[in-house]
C-alpha cells in the first residue's frame, strides 16, 4: 500500500469530520404551521348529531325506591344475573347499581352461578305454586 493513497484517505476522513451533519436549507415555500387546539379527537370527528345521541343516551339515577323495586322485580323471574343484565335491566348507572347490590344482594364467585348476584335471604321473596301442599290445622 503506497503512502500516497494512504495520505488521500486520512485526508478525506478528517474533511469529513469536519463537515457538519445537518445543513440549513432556504426555501421560498410558506409553511403550514398548525397550532395545538382544546378540541379533543371525539369532537373533530365525531357529528353533531353523533354527540347528541350520546348526550340522549346517558343513564340518569332514579330515586333509591325505584331501584329497589327494579332490582326485586328482575330477581322474580330469576335468582342469578349478572351485574351487566342488570345494568341493561335498570337503566341505572354502573356505580350506582352496585351500591344497591351490595347492600341487597350477594356475589357468587363460585362455579355454579360464577359472576353472578344473587338475593339476599332478607329480601328473597319467591311465589310459591297455588297447588302446592296444603297445611293442615
Amino acid at each position: 500500500v503506497s503512502t500516497q493513497s494512504t495520505g488521500k484517505l486520512k485526508r478525506f476522513e478528517a474533511e469529513k469530520k469536519m463537515d457538519p451533519g445537518r445543513k440549513i436549507v432556504i426555501t421560498n415555500k410558506s409553511h403550514n404551521n398548525f397550532k395545538p387546539s382544546n378540541v379533543s379527537r371525539e369532537q373533530m370527528y365525531t357529528t353533531k348529531a353523533e354527540r347528541e345521541e350520546k348526550l340522549r343516551n346517558k343513564r340518569t339515577r332514579l330515586d333509591a325506591d325505584a331501584v329497589e323495586s327494579m332490582i326485586l322485580r328482575a330477581f322474580k323471574k330469576h335468582q342469578y344475573i349478572s351485574q351487566k343484565h342488570l345494568v341493561s335491566i335498570t337503566g341505572q348507572p354502573e356505580a350506582y347499581l352496585k351500591e344497591f347490590l351490595h347492600k341487597m344482594c350477594v356475589y357468587n364467585q363460585k362455579t355454579p352461578h360464577k359472576n353472578t348476584w344473587e338475593l339476599k335471604p332478607e329480601y328473597r321473596y319467591y311465589e310459591t305454586d297455588a297447588a302446592g301442599p296444603a297445611e293442615d290445622s
